[in-house]
């Protein structure tokens, strides 16, 4: 009688999630089911591009279902409640209705090997009105829902005499990146006989609360980016620490007062809120779980955690690895073999994260960024070399998702034939 594959179940199909789950799926050792809650993955680092409309992939969005009969794995939609350590069991929760109606009942999946993957998200440290009156882009959603609000707040930019005003507090690359594609997205509202005298219709201020743009960013990267977005004609205000959001603006703590039409909090992530409900992990002060160096976790070797959700401590170093997309992908890459390798009884060895640079998109600015060959330092690119790049990253996750033969052949055809333009003209 054959022997049964091990089942390796994976929580949250974001970079570092589906991932795996597309390269262990390969292994006939593993039968591999992953979890998600929404439908359809996309790729974290362009949520930016889903909020301006300026997404111009055809490939931006996959369905789960789809990759699913593609790559040989099993898809679960669901929310993850709570792992049984001891039953090696996952209780999703119920799904409801539009009406608050019990659709699919709450259900258990069984596991041998766990792997948590459910990411971060943006936290308001407790900020007075942010979860009232500003946007945080964690998900599909929080994109869709700014784009509504934006287009809405354009139109009547367009029809009346003042300009849209956006407010975006955090300076990192989601904060920056947006505030580009914003500028962008601009162009949408103009009308074409009014290309001689067109007047301003969006204004963006960009707040943060540290002395410089971009903190803990290269010197060169922040000189870079402040170059670009002073050409964009984005306003930057350092050592802006909000101590209020309201329907009409944002405040600081020292009594400065930014009218906004649409606050957008980018400043700050931590680990997903349901981890720590999840099982009796140890978390880090940012709750995040932290992990070993082979990235199990600290309470149970049957349970790895990778990317947002994962904090992990290289030897020599002061503190954790970046929730970046890079590290997520890098952890899954080093799973898709450690795992494995560990059914049958072996020991792999620790995982080493190799930082490849930082490389942000501005819109019709460019782009810019930090680019790290082997054991070289960083170097600074910019213009078409680092839009090449830039994209490069996203190209290289969708081949690791699709597989190279698909990948390589839908990669081609969305060149040949990318979704055209912001999606916003449809709506100007």
């Amino acid at each position: 009688m054959a022997e049964r594959p091990t089942r390796v179940l994976i929580l949250g199909g974001g970079a570092g999630g589906l991932e795996l789950a597309a390269k262990l799926a390969a292994d006939r050792r593993c039968a591999v089911t992953l979890v998600d809650a929404v439908s359809t993955h996309l790729w974290k680092p362009r949520l930016h591009e889903f909020a301006a409309g300026t997404v111009n992939s055809t490939l931006a969005e996959i369905s789960f279902y789809m990759l699913a009969g593609m790559r040989g794995f099993r898809f679960e939609q669901g929310s993850v409640e709570a792992i049984d350590r001891a039953g090696k069991t996952v209780r999703l929760a119920a799904i409801h209705d539009g009406d608050g109606r019990v659709v699919t009942r709450a259900r258990s999946v069984a596991y041998d090997v766990c792997v948590v993957a459910l990411g971060g998200i943006t936290t308001d440290f407790g900020t007075e009105g942010v979860a009232e009156h500003a946007i945080r882009l964690d998900t599909k959603a929080d994109a869709d829902e700014f784009r509504e609000l934006f287009i809405a707040a354009m139109i009547e930019a367009r029809e009346g005499p003042d300009p849209a005003r956006v407010v975006i507090i955090g300076s990192g690359a989601t904060g920056t990146e947006l505030a580009a594609h914003l500028r962008l997205s601009e162009q949408a509202f103009f009308e074409p006989a009014d290309a001689g005298e067109r007047r301003k219709l969006l204004e963006l201020t960009i707040l943060e609360a540290a002395p410089e743009l971009m903190p803990g960013a290269n010197a060169e990267l922040r000189a870079g980016v402040s170059d670009r977005l002073r050409e964009l004609d984005i306003t930057v205000e350092t050592g802006a620490k909000v101590a209020a959001v309201t329907a009409d603006d944002v405040r600081t703590a020292d009594g400065q007062r930014w009218p906004a039409d649409i606050a957008v909090w980018a400043a700050g992530l931590v680990g997903h809120p349901c981890l720590e409900a999840l099982a009796d992990f140890t978390m880090d002060r940012k709750g995040r779980i932290v992990v070993d160096n082979r990235l199990r976790s600290t309470v149970d070797p049957a349970i790895y955690v990778l990317g947002d959700a994962a904090s992990h401590t290289p030897r020599g170093a002061e503190t954790p690895l970046p929730p970046t997309a890079q590290c997520a992908s890098q952890q899954a890459e080093y799973l898709a073999s450690a795992i494995p390798a560990t059914i049958v009884g072996g020991t792999p060895d620790p995982f080493v994260f190799r930082d490849k640079g930082r490389l942000l998109s501005l819109g019709r600015a460019g782009s810019v960024g930090l680019i790290g060959f082997a054991r070289r330092d960083d170097f600074y690119v910019a213009g078409q070399f680092a839009t090449a790049a830039y994209h490069a990253l996203q190209r290289q996750h969708q081949w690791a998702v699709l597989g190279p033969l698909r990948g390589t052949v839908a990669i081609v055809a969305d060149v040949i034939s990318p979704a055209r333009g912001p999606a916003l003209k449809l709506h100007g």
